[in-house]
């Protein structure tokens, strides 16, 4: 992974520094930076591809490096690259291009008046990598761009192979696409499953005329719905997506992957599709863009905004940060209606459930396409705020989109019977989808004995032994010592809907109602948050380390996840209705 690019003296930059995350969405106005950017990336990409298999010269006099600060030169041969204006304002030469990785290696790229480079390698110790020899003991995180292409040609016939594999990543990438087919066959299985995958009704049918024989005409037939031609013939959006999916098929997942602009050539059906896609399935993924529709796809804090005129590159905070780029960048579109009409769904929550619903979803589907926390999403304030939800709802349908899902979750707390079939029967009324949780509240479904001793135990400051019996004998403790408190809240709530009683009738029935079930039912009963907070105390007094809700939500194993929870996630993936 790539950690940082510093840039110094080069085109439009004159000191630099740029940081990147496992997703980061590179967007900013026009001449702000971008393309100078993702052609440093370039550059560096073709040192971490090559190094291995160049000579290392002593540094060129022009670099004034040391004797010792041996690199590499690879070819540019293929590449679009110009010598014009290669230093900031005309200063002196070199321009350098520095990355450091995530392992703490380092390539720094110096780039001479004429357009000569000079690629030093540092290892994680911070020494110069100075002989073929070394070069073979380090292993550089791989990086793969998306070469630029375009429509495919109609004919094509079967070429030198070592001439194919040269032109990779070169701008002849689109002219040789079933020659890169032929040549790595062994890449054509992958391919074939992520293109059917990924277009719905797609069937990659035979790539005819393969073989080591050149001058052969190569076809790839393919099949869209019922319609059966040589992909030549299909059209130029499928086309371009085939030669995106042939990209990442031929890429490993533990590479970093940059796209530049494929907005440009993709539908917004398609620009969603594909972020979606590669969110999760690369170790990291960086992508240049003017699309709102990749931007509605993301969380503001995956989306890196380029100024050139500043020191230091850094990502949006927030959602109203975003909207500002989006119209520094001249554009009208709203980034939260845009991601509203995408998802489909909206989802209204008592609180920070959002949050540990995340956690479970991504142990139920963790190659989602739409993580929870991406969906738009308001809480509503408690068991009050639900004229919130029926206004947001009634808002949609006034809006003229009768697709998008409204989605509310409400803790049940201590609210009757009546009181819950009466807002069911509301929530039907006006097609908003309802869950009212059995338990308390959220928090009552990570009260997992398993889950809480796992976390005690794999802490390095726990000196002593523990078990998990004795977790959940703490846990029946707590549980119990608020017996008192949940029987008070019964009362408050029947003194609420009946005001004629007294303090002690209404304590009266609350224990009636309590104690019959209580041995059975206390877990679901009591208050999950208090019993949280006081099991952290416990274990940060008695253990010496401490817990988040969200860690235990995240430590909870597949097969331990309450069935009710797994229903409502599962639902709200498949925008069903609950």
């Amino acid at each position: 992974m790539i950690k940082k690019i510093i840039l110094n003296n080069y085109r439009c930059y004159n000191s630099h520094e740029i940081d990147f995350k496992n997703l980061s969405i590179v967007v900013g106005k026009n001449n702000a930076g971008k393309s100078t950017l993702i052609e440093s990336l370039r550059l560096i990409s073709l040192v971490t591809t090559r190094y291995s298999n160049l000579p290392f010269k002593s540094p060129p006099s022009w670099t004034e490096l040391p004797r010792d600060h041996k690199g590499v030169s690879p070819s540019l041969k293929g590449i679009e690259f110009s010598k014009e204006n290669l230093f900031h304002l005309y200063s002196n030469p070199p321009a350098k291009i520095e990355a450091i990785f995530k392992n703490e290696f380092k390539i720094t790229l110096y780039i001479g008046s004429d357009g000569e480079f000079h690629a030093v390698l540092f290892d994680k110790q911070g020494k110069v990598i100075q002989s073929k020899g070394e070069a073979r003991n380090v292993k550089f995180p791989q990086i793969n761009i998306l070469p630029q292409i375009a429509p495919l040609q109609t004919n094509e016939e079967t070429l030198r192979g070592d001439y194919v594999l040269s032109n990779l990543s070169s701008s002849l990438a689109s002219r040789h696409f079933r020659n890169q087919l032929n040549q790595l066959n062994s890449k054509y299985t992958e391919f074939k499953r992520m293109a059917e995958e990924t277009w719905p009704g797609l069937r990659i049918r035979e790539l005819q005329g393969k073989g080591p024989l050149t001058g052969n005409k190569l076809s790839l037939m393919v099949q869209d719905e019922t319609f059966v031609a040589e992909v030549g013939w299909m059209g130029h959006g499928l086309q371009m997506w085939l030669q995106t999916v042939w990209f990442l098929a031929r890429s490993h997942k533990s590479s970093t992957i940059i796209l530049d602009e494929p907005d440009v050539y993709m539908h917004a059906d398609l620009q969603r599709k594909l972020i979606r896609y590669l969110r999760n399935r690369f170790a990291q993924v960086i992508v240049a863009t003017h699309s709102i529709e990749i931007m509605a796809e993301v969380e503001p804090d995956e989306i890196l905004v380029i100024d050139r005129n500043k020191d230091k590159s850094s990502f949006a905070s927030n959602l109203p940060a975003v909207q500002s780029i989006i119209h520094n960048i001249g554009s009208i579109q709203n980034i939260e209606l845009a991601r509203l009409w995408n998802a489909k769904k909206f989802l209204i929550v008592e609180g920070k459930d959002v949050s540990i619903l995340k956690r479970f979803q991504n142990t139920l589907f963790p190659f989602s396409n739409e993580p929870l926390d991406s969906i738009p999403n308001m809480p509503c304030g408690g068991w009050g705020g639900w004229n919130y939800v029926v206004g947001s709802q009634m808002l949609l349908k006034n809006a003229g989109d009768s697709k998008i899902t409204v989605y509310s979750i409400f803790d049940s707390d201590y609210h009757s019977e009546e009181e819950k079939i009466k807002r069911i029967n509301e929530a039907k009324a006006h097609k908003i989808e309802l869950k009212i949780w059995r338990k308390k509240e959220i928090e009552n479904y990570l009260i997992s004995d398993s889950a809480i001793y796992r976390l005690i135990r794999k802490s390095k400051s726990v000196s002593k032994t523990i078990t998990k019996d004795d977790v959940t004998r703490k846990i029946e403790e707590l549980v119990d010592s608020l017996k008192d408190d949940v029987i008070d809240a019964v009362a408050t709530e029947i003194n609420h809907k009946k005001r004629n009683y007294t303090a002690g009738k209404a304590h009266s029935e609350a224990r009636n109602q309590i104690n019959p079930k209580w041995d059975l039912e206390k877990r679901e009963l009591v208050s999950g948050k208090k019993i949280l907070k006081r099991l952290n105390i416990w274990s940060l007094t008695e253990w010496k380390t401490s817990f988040s809700a969200l860690a235990i939500a995240k430590e909870i194993k597949l097969d331990e996840i309450p069935e009710e929870i797994k229903t409502v996630i599962t639902k709200i993936e498949q925008n069903k209705r609950l």
